[in-house]
């Protein structure tokens, strides 16, 4: 074509305006969003609250577990007639709290709190029930037990055992060294199944509960950040990426389900937040969750109405959607910190969060025992997430916004 002509044709095109750029409408959507939250307070992260919060597993670590429908020969023996094992506080650590995964995380809740706040007025108390539970004969007797117990409490009281010797060993504390080397042998057999589950596991399981693989992973690796576990480091690494890396638009309409304790999708979102580099996580969370403020993203953020469950036999199954609440804040408070210091999707997070958080709170008491022998641990994990935001100072804006395809906010 003629130069000419070519640019006569040019010139004869109406001319168009460009496009509002895409982060303004996004920004203007997460503003008005914003503006439709409640505050929410939140509790101060300090001893008080800690107090309260360690009085649950102080309440149940020397409460037998009740007889399981499951035969499982850890407390109760199945002669004749069932009965607790003798001598079972000499010969087990984990035998509170209902069953034996909440035994564990309630132990790591002590040692956690009193760790924390060392001159608690608990403290004593604390440390004593710590001297019985992590005795060398009771882990000793842990250790046979786990010998020959095939799949008992894999994934998940596995990788809480481990956070738990994760916990003792960063304790500059000489009771606690004692415990820790106590703890040492059991975390190695531990890790070694651990390994071996999950270089076999074939698929991901993403429920709301005990098994998702995602939380377990993220446990793990509380364990592994500190206890140089390079195999079983490398093994969780390489299975999330396996499953979770190319992940898209998560099933959010799909949340609560039955029993959740967990929000699956937030869970993954929180793992794949540590395990890859900022930028490329930015990418990866636009593509797996929907906007914040979008009527798909809407499920996570509304506390589950639990006001008709009455019967006792679903006391559990309230309990866990009651500390939904719990898991929910502190996941997203994770993702949260996780993004660039200027991403507008922070502050809606952050509220959503406290939001959830205040919901778990209010509902401590509706549960009874069912609720209080586990709550202690996930408002602490909340806790710790609140305590992990970055201060204003330490969250100062780059001068470029990041690459997240929804602006700044302010």
């Amino acid at each position: 074509m003629h130069k000419r002509f070519m640019l006569l044709v040019v010139l004869s095109c109406p001319i168009v305006a460009a496009d509002k750029p895409k982060e303004d409408a996004n920004v203007k959507e997460l503003r008005a969003y914003l503006s439709t939250l409640p505050e929410a307070q939140v509790p101060v992260v300090n001893q008080e609250q800690a107090l309260a919060l360690v009085s649950m597993p102080l309440a149940c670590v020397d409460h037998p577990h009740t007889l399981p429908e499951q035969r499982v020969d850890y407390l109760w023996v199945h002669d004749a007639k069932a009965h607790i094992l003798d001598a079972y506080d000499k010969n087990r650590a984990f035998y509170g709290c209902s069953d034996w995964h909440s035994a564990v995380h309630s132990v790591w809740a002590l040692v956690d709190v009193v760790k924390q706040y060392p001159q608690i007025p608990v403290g004593p108390l604390i440390r004593e029930k710590l001297k019985d539970h992590l005795g060398k004969k009771n882990i000793e007797g842990e250790m046979e037990f786990l010998k020959n117990a095939k799949r008992f409490e894999i994934p998940y009281g596995y990788a809480w055992t481990l956070k738990l010797y994760a916990e003792l060993k960063t304790w500059e504390d000489p009771q606690a060294k004692t415990w820790a080397e106590n703890v040492a042998p059991l975390a190695q057999q531990v890790s070694k199944k651990l390994v071996e589950y999950f270089d076999d596991l074939t698929f991901p399981v993403r429920s709301g509960v005990h098994q998702n693989t995602a939380f377990d992973i993220n446990v793990v690796l509380d364990y592994t950040d500190v206890a140089g576990d390079t195999a079983l480091r490398d093994s969780v690494s390489k299975t999330a990426h396996r499953f979770f890396v190319n992940d898209r638009d998560c099933p959010t309409g799909y949340e609560p389900t039955g029993t959740d304790f967990l929000s699956p999708c937030l869970t993954e979102a929180r793992l794949m937040a540590r395990i890859m580099d900022q930028q490329h996580f930015v990418l990866w969370l636009n593509d797996f969750l929907p906007p914040v403020y979008s009527a798909a993203f809407k499920p996570l953020t509304v506390p589950p109405d639990v006001s008709g469950i009455k019967k006792d036999d679903l006391q559990g199954g309230k309990s866990h959607l009651i500390g939904l609440g719990f898991a929910r804040a502190e996941t997203m408070l994770r993702i949260a910190n996780a993004l660039p210091a200027n991403d507008p999707r922070i502050r809606v997070l952050r509220r959503l969060a406290a939001i959830n958080a205040r919901s778990g709170f209010q509902g401590i008491a509706d549960a009874g025992y069912m609720g209080s022998h586990w709550f202690g641990t996930y408002a602490l994990l909340y806790l710790h997430a609140l305590a992990s935001e970055p201060s204003p100072a330490v969250a100062k804006a780059p001068e470029k916004a990041p690459a997240t395809g929804q602006g700044q906010l302010h």
